[in-house]
């Protein structure tokens, strides 16, 4: 447990993109059939706990861009189809038009990126002839003569 309040203090002075990196790793362990196992309860609970911390973490950390933004939509989003029933779905709806609504505003595609479409590149270059090596050899080495 002292290693989970460690982590957490590291926590504050990170990215959203950081502490994203966390949260899917916590995630993607709590979905392990290892993890899942009743011998495993004792790690699965630590897990849990780590997970809610990182969770609340988000709140705590300014986003630079959209992109970050709409992590912390997703991050809600998730934490909230864990611990509410169906006639709550509209809150996930919610989320789900803000950030519609935050990629239309920013003109953020669906997949994230917030970079523009490179051009492609042009691959057929010319290049310079160079001389052959053996007749770079035969004017470059003095004559014993």
């Amino acid at each position: 447990m002292a290693e989970t309040q460690k982590l957490a203090e590291l926590s504050s002075t990170q990215s959203v993109s950081a502490l994203g990196l966390r949260w899917a790793a916590l995630r993607g362990m709590l979905n392990s059939p290892l993890i899942a196992a009743e011998e495993q309860r004792a790690l699965r609970d630590e897990l849990l706990v780590e997970l809610a911390t990182v969770e609340q973490d988000f709140s705590t950390l300014q986003s630079r861009n959209p992109m970050e933004i709409s992590a912390k939509v997703d991050i809600a989003k998730s934490a909230l189809r864990d611990k509410i029933d169906a006639s709550e779905i509209w809150m996930i709806d919610l989320l789900e038009s803000i950030q519609a609504d935050l990629q239309n505003f920013t003109g953020v595609p669906k997949n994230g990126s917030t970079q523009a479409p490179r051009p492609p590149v042009n691959l057929s270059r010319t290049h310079p002839q160079r001389p052959d090596e053996n007749e770079n050899a035969e004017t470059s080495t003095p004559s014993a003569a």
